[in-house]
């Protein structure tokens, strides 16, 4: 325990005694801390080993990377409704055969399988002053086709 030291006639307790504190003593556990600290610091580096270890091989197949993705873009000019299938644009009628060559062209991976490429996800975005009429004509037509993955795109206004 600690102690309070006080001169004498200054009522440092009684006939001189030294008055006892509740304080705890933390320079001991400063002490343990700064031993435990300098143990801790010599032992890291024991623990990294450079023992070569030869590891079993994975039998997993690693996954393929995504598609690029395929977008279809809609803005509405005056004299009516430009559809856009990457950078090209198409008319209304040919969406559907437009992004499946797009799709084929853009993922060599697939090889011509219809079933992945008609797997694969279409974004559709549009102006904000396109009628959702048309945004629909374009999905119906990418559904006839047989794309049925369609995404609408949207602005993130929240930056």
């Amino acid at each position: 325990m600690a102690g309070k030291m006080s001169a004498p006639g200054h009522g440092g307790g009684k006939r001189g005694r030294l008055d006892v504190t509740a304080d705890p003593n933390v320079i001991p556990f400063i002490d343990v801390m700064l031993v435990l600290l300098i143990i801790f610091m010599i032992a890291a580096p024991i623990a990294s080993v450079d023992i070569d270890v030869s590891l079993p091989t994975s039998k997993i197949i690693p996954s393929k990377r995504p598609p690029k993705p395929t977008w279809v873009s809609l803005t509405d000019k005056g004299a009516g409704i430009a559809v856009y299938v990457m950078n090209d644009q198409v008319a209304m009628e040919g969406v559907g055969d437009a992004v499946y060559e797009a799709v084929n062209t853009n993922t060599p991976s697939l090889g011509g399988d219809d079933f992945e490429i008609l797997d694969q996800r279409i974004y559709v975005r549009a102006d904000a002053n396109t009628r959702y009429k048309n945004v629909m004509r374009v999905m119906n037509r990418l559904q006839d086709r047989g794309f049925t993955k369609i995404a609408l795109v949207a602005e993130d206004r929240r930056r």
